[in-house]
């Protein structure tokens, strides 16, 4: 069987580019809308066990499942361990095959450094807000009313 893992960071954010790049070649989905560096992952939790002998896992984009390059090259070696097969729709990957492994550790170096920039960014982004006067992050708490006089 393949197996699709769709996942996306928040509530704003839908699966429909990812459903729509792997209905026709999956036979099952599993969703999440969960950060990938969460510690605690749930449904991709519960979709790696129960993928067995044979399987395919089947990602839109290599940033979807894993939080890091070490994290991405030990869940692609457990999977081959266990005979299933791992394959990135958008990157044509499929990691059963040298070059494809090859392909798959690069890829998984470079997204790994675009995580890092993009947090660099947003983090530089936030110190120059808060150096111009703005506000940045959850807005204050409101205080309680407080009728005594």
């Amino acid at each position: 069987m393949k197996i699709g893992y769709l996942r996306v960071s928040t509530e704003d954010q839908n699966h429909q580019r990812q459903i729509d790049s792997l209905k026709n070649i999956c036979d099952a989905f599993y969703t999440e809308t969960l950060s990938a560096t969460n510690k605690k992952r749930p449904v991709f939790e519960k979709m790696l066990r129960r993928l067995k002998l044979g399987d395919t896992l089947v990602v839109h984009d290599l940033d979807c499942a894993f939080r890091s390059t070490i994290d991405a090259l030990s869940h692609a070696e457990r999977l081959r361990e266990r005979g299933v097969k791992f394959q990135i729709l958008s990157l044509n990957v499929d990691t059963s095959t040298p070059a494809g492994q090859l392909v798959y550790t690069v890829m998984a170096a470079f997204a790994q450094y675009e995580r890092q920039c993009l947090s660099q960014r947003t983090k530089e982004g936030m110190a120059a807000a808060k150096r111009r006067g703005k506000h940045v992050g959850r807005p204050p708490k409101k205080k309680p009313y407080n009728n005594k006089l």
